[in-house]
């Protein structure tokens, strides 16, 4: 078998790796990178594209498949959300003026999808298994010519509150390649209970002093996480009452496939007939609903553009607000970086001063440098191929790891015999 890393090698996003045997090749992910001015094109000859959860960086560059009529196999629910990013992303191109792609190339992917745990194709098997990280998302194995391939694609072994992490046990043992992302590859997290409780106080502050709390997020999985978070704190009474909302209509329809598809979640989470219809968190539509003081969640969750743009330029200058991140990983460009390291941020030719609370609290949906240790050790590979992360997060993985396999960090386009 021969492995070719096309996008996500020593990077953060572009995920698509090709697996290539002799009677059949297939693409693991098919991703874009979402602050590349120019979006790099991946090969179109695959037998089928697996993808292992929705998340733009893993499914962004479908829509240069809807006319080759390709074999995409992923999660009901990843179908359904990854089906409406694409929509999202093809209206945000058409703004821009970029007609590249319209609607129906979005629903096209729709009709190729293949939602199910297990495919066969000429000489080669492929298994889905939970991955953590997000709804839906999955670990692939692959077998082909008496080898054995792991990618785990974005996992996370640790539980959430509404979320069982991977469940390392169920996984193939010593395959011949495990193929890792490595974005915490060099950070070790405190645990989970203490962020969440990190959260909490830093609200009950804001809210002490009637300010306002922007939570910039991602339409999947993190918006819904939040907001139910949020809410059940209030209804249990950790928090006091107060003024709750979601801007963002994606987020809004990504709330009813995560009603629709509760199985996926905890077991407290399925007892619940509508578990993410919220009672103390209101959906609006436009940021001139809010009735402040509030705490707003909504996208984007850089802080690049939508209703976390324009509350961030209101918003930041106040020292009585604040500005909570839960993503570990921000872009460069990302205002919000700007914001937390250098106590400003600019759009265009404007400066803005930062006096509100920036703070970053890594509610993250990875695995950090510990977890992906306890990865290799379970599944004993012989092989580990880092993708998925900074050179330096990379590196300090492969440092903990060199004794336990044999530790590879490609370039983009790499080749990799198996």
């Amino acid at each position: 078998m021969e492995i070719k890393i096309l996008g996500g090698a020593r990077e953060v996003g572009g995920s698509c790796i090709s697996v290539e045997a002799d009677s059949c090749k297939v693409a693991l992910d098919y991703g874009i990178k979402l602050d590349e001015k120019e979006t790099k094109k991946f090969p179109t000859d695959f037998d089928a594209v697996i993808i292992s959860h929705a998340h733009l960086d893993h499914t962004g560059s479908l829509l240069s498949l809807s006319k080759y009529n390709p074999t995409i196999v992923g999660s009901e629910i990843t179908r359904d959300v990854t089906v409406d990013l694409l929509h999202d992303m093809v209206n945000i191109q058409t703004e821009k003026g970029n007609f590249e792609y319209k609607e129906h190339h979005a629903e096209r992917i729709r009709q190729c999808w293949w939602a199910r745990d297990s495919i066969a194709l000429a000489g080669m098997k492929i298994k889905l298994q939970p991955a953590g990280h997000v709804a839906g998302a999955k670990v692939t194995s692959i077998e082909a010519e008496g080898k054995k391939i792991v990618y785990t694609g974005d996992i996370c072994t640790h539980d959430t509150e509404i979320l069982q992490g991977c469940k390392l046990d169920t996984l193939p043992k010593r395959p011949d390649m495990l193929i890792t992302e490595s974005t915490y590859g060099g950070k070790v997290r405190v645990p989970r209970q203490k962020l969440i409780d990190e959260l909490m106080e830093d609200l009950l502050k804001t809210m002490d002093n009637k300010g306002n709390v922007l939570i910039p997020t991602f339409a999947f999985h993190r918006s819904q996480e939040m907001a139910r978070r949020i809410d059940n704190a209030i209804t249990n009474g950790c928090l006091p009452r107060y003024n709750v909302y979601t801007i963002s209509n994606l987020a809004h329809k990504i709330n009813d496939y995560f009603n629709q598809y509760k199985t996926l979640f905890t077991k407290e989470v399925r007892k619940q007939k509508m578990p993410f219809r919220y009672r103390h968190v209101k959906h609006l539509y436009r940021t001139a609903q809010i009735e402040e003081p509030a705490i707003v969640i909504c996208t984007s969750g850089f802080g690049h553009a939508g209703a976390s743009l324009r509350l961030l330029k209101d918003w930041a200058g106040d020292k009585h607000n604040s500005v909570i991140l839960t993503s570990g990983y921000l872009p460069p460009d990302s205002p919000l970086k700007t914001a937390k390291e250098e106590g400003y941020f600019k759009i265009e030719d404007e400066t803005f001063d930062v006096q509100a609370l920036v703070k970053q609290i890594e509610l993250s949906g990875h695995a950090d440098q510990n977890q992906l240790i306890e990865i290799v050790n379970k599944l004993k590979p012989s092989r580990t191929v880092l993708v998925h992360g900074d050179i330096e997060q990379a590196e300090a993985l492969a440092e903990k790891i060199g004794e336990m396999t044999d530790v590879c960090i490609p370039e983009r386009n790499d080749t990799i015999d198996l």
